[in-house]
């Protein structure tokens, strides 16, 4: 038997129907593919850079500090953590410690603060102090020598106000730390200081001005000597010692006859070289037996009524010779640094025991004569003015006892003292 044929309608509906189904199926097999072609954001877009290299600084800024790690590679101080794994990190960290040092932590008003100028205009000048702000300074409120600095010049600046800008002024600052420093210097007493010699008060002194600190100088300290005309010195800048301070006044006394007493040495050593010379000083008074002399500064010495030439004794004895008059000289011998003889003779004896010590090299070999013998030795004059004791010890008995004074004898210099005029002999080897 031959199988039914579909009805056209029922077929129709069951292609409708399948077509249907088929379409849902691939809409919705269309869906879920478009679905899976899409890429989710990324979190970390905004951590890459144009290059698309990832920003771990700013991503491990945003994470909590207990999920960082700290760098174990880079050496901290005063527990710090550093967190970079830049292959920098341990310069630049040792960089900013030191820097952080290097700034003062806390700038108050009245303290003093040495710095270098940074920068000058009309309106301000700025002073480096190594804070982290600079400090201003009104150009107009400065005195002519601060406003007359240069960039770089270093300086001392007072600060003044702390609160917004930091303000100061030099021309106090600089008052300041000069008081201080010649307070200071009073116990040691080796600096000296130039001083203006403002002027005269009527007490018997000076003010005298350094940079800008007035201080007092008595007459007594305004010379090596007692000085013949006071008012002689007054516009004269000289150098002076801090002496004392006067708490109750606030006043620091400064002495030049301090300084001029340093420098004595050294002018002893340099009229040793050139004794022979005629010189001229200035009389600071007279008495009975002698004028005594200013000369060099810092030297004074004395001549003797019986060392005038004739036209100085007539003017001695007619008390005609005041202080402060000019005289012509020599010198006779030095015999400290405080006691210096003069003359106005033309033939001068020098004394012999200046300079010995480079006339006679150390040891040196000598032809000399006996002076006299005693029981512990010969007393051995090598030149005029010039003995030294060469003691038994040194030859024995037996040898001394060949000698006699006046026999020439060849000894050797072990060693001079000029401070007590003592020669030390030895017999030759």
């Amino acid at each position: 038997m031959s199988a039914k044929r579909r009805r056209i309608g029922a077929d129709a509906t069951t292609t409708i129907a399948v077509e249907e189904q088929t379409q849902s199926t691939q809409t919705q097999v269309e869906v879920k593919t478009t679905t899976k072609e899409e890429k989710p954001a990324d979190p970390y877009a905004e951590f890459y850079d144009d290059n698309g290299e990832f920003l771990w600084e700013a991503y491990e800024g945003t994470c909590p500090t207990r999920n960082r790690t700290p760098n174990p590679h880079v050496k901290t101080n005063n527990g710090d953590k550093v967190y970079s794994r830049e292959p920098y990190a341990q310069e630049l960290y040792d960089k900013m410690e030191q820097y952080g040092q290097d700034i003062k932590p806390v700038i108050n008003e009245g303290e003093i603060h040495d710095g270098i100028i940074y920068g000058i205009d009309h309106n301000y000048i700025t002073v480096d102090i190594g804070y982290r702000e600079l400090v201003y300074v009104k150009f107009g409120k400065e005195s002519d020598e601060v406003k007359a600095s240069s960039v770089g010049d270093e300086t001392a600046v007072l600060i003044t106000e702390t609160k917004g800008t930091l303000t100061g002024t030099i021309t106090g600052g600089v008052k300041h730390k000069t008081f201080t420093d010649l307070r200071d210097g009073i116990e040691e007493g080796r600096t000296a200081w130039i001083g203006h010699v403002k002027n005269m008060i009527d007490k018997g002194g000076y003010v005298v001005t350094v940079q800008g600190i007035n201080c007092f100088m008595p007459g007594s300290l305004a010379g090596i000597n007692k000085l013949s005309d006071f008012s002689s010195i007054v516009g004269e800048e000289i150098y002076v010692v801090p002496v004392s301070f006067s708490a109750d006044r606030g006043t620091i006394v400064v002495s030049h006859r301090k300084y001029l007493q340093a420098l004595i040495p050294t002018a002893i050593e340099e009229l040793k070289q050139t004794i022979e010379e005629e010189r001229e000083g200035i009389v600071t008074g007279t008495a009975k037996y002698g004028v005594f002399v200013e000369f060099s500064k810092c030297l004074t010495g004395m001549i003797h009524n019986n060392d005038l030439d004739e036209e100085t004794l007539t003017k001695f004895k007619a008390r005609d010779i005041k202080p402060g008059d000019a005289i012509k000289f020599k010198v006779k011998d030095i015999i400290s640094n405080n006691k210096i003889t003069l003359t106005q003779k033309d033939v001068v004896e020098v004394n012999p025991w200046i300079n010995i010590s480079k006339r006679y090299t150390i040891p040196s070999v000598v032809e000399a004569t006996v002076k006299s013998r005693k029981d512990y030795g010969l007393f051995i004059n090598i030149e005029d003015g010039v003995t030294g004791l060469l003691h038994i010890s040194e030859m024995g008995e037996e040898t001394m006892s060949v000698f006699n004074p006046g026999d020439k004898i060849t000894v050797q210099i072990t060693r001079i003292d000029e401070a007590t005029m003592k020669v030390f002999l030895k017999m030759p080897q």
